[in-house]
C-alpha cells in the first residue's frame, strides 16, 4: 500500500476518496503556511492585545491584486478574532471587519454595522450611523477594526477622500483601538495626503514571490495538500521557475494554477503535475488583469 509520504499526514486519508471527492477537496479553502504571511499574522496578533492608548499603532496592508491579503485577514479573524462570551456575560467581538467600495462616510459606518449584523438604515443621517457604530464597537469590547478594499477611497474627489480619512482618524482617536486598512498598493497613497495620517499609519507591503528558497519551501508545503498519488516535486528549480513565470509570483495566481493543474492530473489519471501540464496551462498567466484561455 502506498504511504503517500509526499502528502501531509493529516491529509493522507483523503487519498482513500474517489476522484470526484478529491477534486472537491481541492476546492475547499485551506491555509498554507509561509514566512511573510506568518510574520503579518504575528504583527496583527500583537496589535490586537496591546492596551488602549490615545495614539494606537495603525496599519495599511498593501499588495498586488490576488496577493493573498484577504486570505490572510480571514485567517487572522478565524484563529484570533473569533467572538466569545466574557466571564461577565458580554458578547465580545474582538475584531470587526468591514468592506467598503466608495469614499463615503455613510457607507463606512454602514459596513461596520453590517459587520455586527446590526439592523440599520444605510440612508440614515451620518451622525446616527456614526453613533450606532461607535456604540456597538464599545459595547462589544472590539479591539481592532479592519477596513478592506481601502484603495477604493482614492476613487473619490479630494474632499471626499479627506472627509473619509478624517472619519477614520476620529475613530482611532476616540475608540483607542488599532485600525487596519487593507487594499492594493494604491491604498498606500492615502497616508501621503496629510502628515497626520502618515504619523498614525504604518504601511506593510505584502511582497510577491521571488524564485528563491522561500518560494520553493512554499511550493513544497502546497504540494503536501494536493491529493495526487504521485509526488510532483514542484519545489525543484526547474518547476519552481516555470510556476513563477506563469504566476508572476503572485500567491493567488500560484494557488489557482496548481489547483487547476491538480484537477486535470486527477481527471487524466496522470496523478502528478509535470512540466508539460504546467506548460499546457500557461494561459493562466494574467495579462492586463485577465486570463485568456486558448481552445
Amino acid at each position: 500500500m502506498t504511504d503517500y509520504s509526499h502528502i501531509a499526514p493529516q491529509f493522507r486519508s483523503v487519498m482513500e476518496r474517489s476522484d470526484v471527492e478529491r477534486i472537491e477537496f481541492l476546492n475547499e479553502a485551506r491555509w498554507i503556511e509561509y514566512r511573510a504571511g506568518s510574520k503579518l499574522l504575528e504583527l496583527l496578533q500583537s496589535l490586537l492585545f496591546k492596551p488602549p492608548r490615545p495614539r494606537m499603532q495603525n496599519l495599511v496592508i498593501v499588495g498586488d491584486s490576488n496577493s493573498g491579503k484577504t486570505t490572510l485577514i480571514d485567517r487572522f479573524r478565524t484563529t484570533t478574532g473569533q467572538p466569545y462570551i466574557s466571564d461577565d456575560g458580554v458578547s465580545v467581538r474582538p475584531v470587526i471587519y468591514a468592506e467598503i467600495h466608495k469614499p463615503n462616510e455613510q457607507e463606512l459606518f454602514s459596513a461596520i454595522l453590517d459587520g455586527f449584523w446590526a439592523p440599520h438604515n444605510p440612508a440614515a443621517p451620518l451622525p446616527k450611523l456614526r453613533h450606532q457604530a461607535m456604540h456597538l464597537i464599545r459595547s462589544a469590547r472590539t479591539r481592532m477594526l479592519i477596513i478592506d478594499e481601502a484603495h477604493t477611497i482614492m476613487n473619490g474627489s479630494p474632499v471626499q477622500v479627506i472627509n473619509l480619512m478624517n472619519e477614520l482618524k476620529m475613530l482611532a482617536n476616540k475608540l483607542q483601538i488599532p485600525l487596519v486598512l487593507v487594499g492594493t498598493r494604491l491604498a498606500a497613497k492615502l497616508i501621503d495626503l496629510d502628515p497626520q495620517y502618515s504619523s498614525r499609519f504604518e504601511v506593510i507591503s505584502l511582497p510577491n514571490w521571488a524564485v528563491d528558497v522561500d518560494f520553493q519551501r512554499f511550493l513544497k508545503t502546497f504540494e503536501s495538500v494536493l491529493p495526487l498519488k504521485k509526488p510532483s516535486k514542484l519545489y525543484s528549480p526547474d518547476l519552481a521557475t516555470l510556476i513563477h513565470a506563469i504566476s508572476d509570483g503572485v500567491t493567488g495566481n500560484v494557488e489557482y494554477l496548481l489547483q487547476e493543474c491538480a484537477k486535470e492530473a486527477i481527471q487524466s489519471g496522470a496523478e502528478e503535475i509535470d512540466r508539460a501540464l504546467l506548460q499546457r496551462n500557461k494561459w493562466m498567466r494574467p495579462t492586463n488583469g485577465k486570463r485568456e484561455r486558448t481552445l
